[in-house]
Order: structure tokens, then sequence, then C-alpha cells
């Protein structure tokens, strides 16, 4: 009797989590909007979340599936989200009606240290007061003063590469897993541009910033567990008290900013770095922000750039060794941009005035974006209208607004033959043939990425050096289709991204 009461209860307990499961997915039903049949607990990115595909793929096929619709329903896990497919739609939401949809998601809930202070979190005007502290940070100016710190990592990180390739063994070619080194480099910049501290991770890959940053980024299953269980049940996750970072890591950032800026105040020691901005973007603005605040912005730098800037320069790298004629044009800009610089060092002007490097990154921004998807939450009611007036959806507050950038990017009435690399499509005579709002790596509107030029300037550098020195090449263990090998949120694998550097004679 006992063994079936436990059974029983079992039962029970087992029904009620599956109708928790599904009980958010009669939404689209009840407003008459088009949906695809969802996932009990996994919504429409089941594919994804079981690792059989990438995050990027499985939202490019729903696009696709379902572009004939301008607005459709789509279930990320259990969070209804109306997914907006139509550009003209899409600027109206991002940019001329960016007053009903003024902020982001709040993805996880929790108290911890810094992360309801980010920028990405913060709403309303309290983000557009800490959005206007934060422009003058990365203007043109400041980003050519930063870029010569830049120049130190990069040369560090070609000094590592030239003494690999220095073994005889390696005069033909140096296999390189593309992704440590570049998660290398980019700890390295923004070690040296964010928290105002050098260090070298290739000559000491065991230093404690790129340590203690790695044990951050979602690097282990329990960390991303937490965040998972944070987003799909948050009452349960603060009921227990849990935590997604380890709370003395998130401190070790804190000291590195708050010490620095105390130690820069009493010495008058300047340096053009972000905490040295932030400092001087402090005094001039009329908030008075607190010093969490602050490095909080230097978090959310962190947590931005690391590994979509690594990726960002792996995946070109992938792509020029699978295109050995567009390469081979890049290689020659960057000789001829050597050579306007009369043996002088790399500056941002020269790398604004490189136009196919510029059309290199675009395309491979198009390709591959580096978020696939970017949201928005509705503050008010309010009726979305097409063109001539039409109505499409009525909008409740608090309704959640998902922008498909990887299908926009992947849509063959935008971008013809989308899966083809082409930097062609971003030269002057064609650019402008691309619809607005069809292609937003960084995002639209008030809130597009602030960082955008920064990541950009960092990616164009390291690849200028590069490739001055070394031509990129296929290895035994390059992958063949990483559209196909790629599994949930990132694109490159854990296995590593290997590819052959080969040295210039």
């Amino acid at each position: 009797m006992a063994c079936l009461e436990i059974f029983l209860a079992l039962l029970g307990f087992v029904l009620l989590i599956y109708k928790w499961s599904i009980g958010t997915f009669k939404t689209f039903e009840t407003r008459k909007l088009p949906y695809e049949k969802p996932w009990p607990f996994f919504g429409n990115v089941a594919a994804s979340s079981l690792q059989r595909i990438s995050l990027h793929k499985q939202l490019t096929e729903f696009y696709l599936r379902s572009r004939q619709h301008k607005v459709v329903g789509f279930y990320n896990l259990r969070k209804p989200m109306v997914q907006i497919n139509d550009p003209e739609l899409i600027k109206k939401v991002c940019v001329k009606d960016f007053d009903y949809f003024p902020n982001h998601q709040l993805l996880i809930t929790t108290n911890e240290r810094l992360l309801n202070d980010m920028i990405n979190v913060m709403k309303d005007q309290r983000w557009k007061n800490m959005r206007n502290t934060l422009t003058p940070v990365f203007t043109s100016a400041k980003m050519r003063s930063m870029f010569a710190l830049m120049n130190d990592s990069f040369s560090e990180c070609l000094q590592h590469v030239d003494k690999l390739s220095d073994n005889p063994a390696s005069k033909k070619g140096l296999e390189v897993d593309m992704k440590i080194l570049f998660n290398k480099l980019s700890s390295d910049v923004i070690a040296t541009t964010a928290f105002g501290l050098k260090v070298n991770s290739f000559e000491n890959p065991e230093n404690e910033f790129y340590s203690v940053g790695q044990s951050l980024i979602f690097s282990t299953a329990l960390q991303f567990f937490k965040f998972t269980l944070s987003a799909m049940m948050p009452k349960l996750f603060t009921f227990f008290n849990m935590k997604v970072f380890d709370g003395k890591k998130v401190d070790y950032f804190v000291s590195l900013v708050v010490d620095a800026m105390k130690l820069r105040e009493q010495q008058g020691i300047t340096r053009p770095d972000m905490i040295q901005l932030m400092m001087e973007a402090k005094k001039e603005a009329k908030q008075n922000w607190t010093d969490d605040e602050i490095v909080a912005q230097c978090f959310i730098f962190f947590f931005a750039a690391f590994d979509n800037n690594s990726n960002l320069i792996c995946i070109t790298a992938y792509e020029l060794l699978h295109n050995p004629e567009i390469q081979e044009r890049l290689y020659q800009e960057i000789l001829e941009t050597q050579e306007s610089l009369n043996g002088g060092s790399l500056t941002y002007d020269a790398v604004q005035k490189m136009t196919y490097m510029d059309m290199v990154i675009s395309e491979t921004l198009r390709k591959w974006t580096l978020s696939p998807s970017i949201d928005r939450v509705c503050s008010k009611a309010y009726t979305l209208t097409d063109a001539d007036g039409t109505r499409i959806f009525d909008f409740k507050a608090g309704d959640l607004v998902t922008i498909p950038i990887a299908g926009l990017h992947g849509d063959d009435r935008y971008f013809p033959e989308p899966r083809k690399y082409d930097p062609e499509r971003f030269s002057e005579e064609r650019k402008a043939e691309i619809l607005p709002f069809t292609y937003i790596p960084f995002g639209a509107g008030p809130r597009s990425c602030i960082a955008s030029r920064f990541a950009q300037m960092q990616v164009k550098g390291m690849l200028y050096h590069l490739l001055l020195n070394y031509r990129v090449e296929a290895s035994p263990r390059t992958l063949k289709d990483m559209w196909e090998e790629a599994r949930s949120f990132s694109l490159t694998p854990k296995s590593g991204l290997y590819m052959q550097l080969v040295p210039r004679q």
C-alpha cells in the first residue's frame, strides 16, 4: 500500500511539473498570433538546448519557416515572446516608438553584487542617465588613445606565436587552437583597456585576471545550470538564495577598479583606459554614481567583449582560410597600410581607412552575427500597425519582444546566397542596396551596443598583425562546416578551433 501511495505521489508530482512546463503555451492561441507547437520545458529552442544544433541555426531556421508572417509567436523555453520579422516594424519597435519598448527583459533574478547595476540591466531613466554618462567614453577620440594600449597586447600575442613557429618543425605551418590564443588576447586587451591592469597571458597563462575571468563566463555546467534555473524559476532561485557567480571573484574585479581609482586620485596618475574615462565621466555626470555602479560597467564590458571579440577574430580567420582569394586581397590592403605607416606602429586612423578590412568584418558579422537575437519589453499598451495603418498586433505592458538578427542576416530576399561568404555585399557600390534594419549586428536604436566601435577596432587590429606575418590555412583538425557542427549557444566548439598558421617569407 505504501509503495502505491509513493508511486501515486510521484506521478502527481511529475504531472504537476509537466503542467507547469506547458503552462504558458496557450498564450498565442488566445491572442490569435501564429506560432509553432512548442516542446514542454524547451518551447521552440529544444534542439539547441539539448546540444543538437547551435542557437544561431535554430533561430535562423525558425525565422525562415515563419518569415511570411510579419509578427509570429515564439517560445524561448517557457517564455512567450512576440517575434518581429518585418524590417519596417523592427524600425518602429526599436527606433520610432522606442518609448513603448525602452528596456531589455530581466534574464536573471538575483541580488548579486554588480549584476543589477550593469547598463544592459538598467531600466528607463536610470538606463538613459548611464547611457549618457558612457557615450563620451566610446568616441573616436577616446578609441584613438585606447588603441595604443591594444597594440601592446597585439605585439605580445604575435611574439608568442613567433616563438612557437621558431621550431624547425613549424616552418611549414604551426597548428594553433585559435580560440585559446584569442581568448588570451581578449583577456589581455580587456585587462589593459578596461581595468588598467597590465598582464601577459601568453607568458603567464595562470595569471589571476585570466583565470578569474575564465571562471565567470559560464565555463562550467553547474554555472550554466544555475543561470538557466534563475531564468526559468526565479522564485525558487531566490528562495534558496542561490548565486550565479562566485562572490569572491566578483569582489576581485571590484577591488581592481576601486583600488585603481583611489590610487589615481591620490597620485594624479592618468592612463588612456576605461577606468580613467569612467572617472572623468563620473565627474561630469549629473548623477552621483556609486563605485559599484561604475565598476558594473567595466564588468559588463568584460562579459560583452571577452567571448564575443575572441569569436569574431576566430570566425573571420576561419572564413579566410576557406576563402584564400579573399585572404590574399585583404593581405594586399594590409601591405599597403603598412607602407603608409612609414615604419611606425599601426594607428586607429590607419585601421579606419582599411575599406576591404571593414567589408570583411561586416560580412563576418552578417553571416555569423555575435548575438542571434535581441529583445525588448513592452512598457505600456501599444498597437503595432504597418505602413498603411493596418493593425498587426496589440501589445500589453510586460509583453516580451524578440528581433531575429540571425534570421534576417540569413534571409535570401535581403542577402542572396546567405551562406556564401561575400564581403562585396558591403562595397561602396553595393552596400546602399542593403534594406535598412535587415543588417543589425549590434542591435538597433538607442539600446544598440555602445561598444561596437571598440569590438571592431580590436578585431581589425589583430587581423592586421596576424595576416601581415602569417597565412591562415586549414589544418587536419580544422572544422569542415562550423554551421553544422556548432552546438548550443556558442559558435566555436569545445573541441577547439584549430587552424594552420604558415609564416610569410
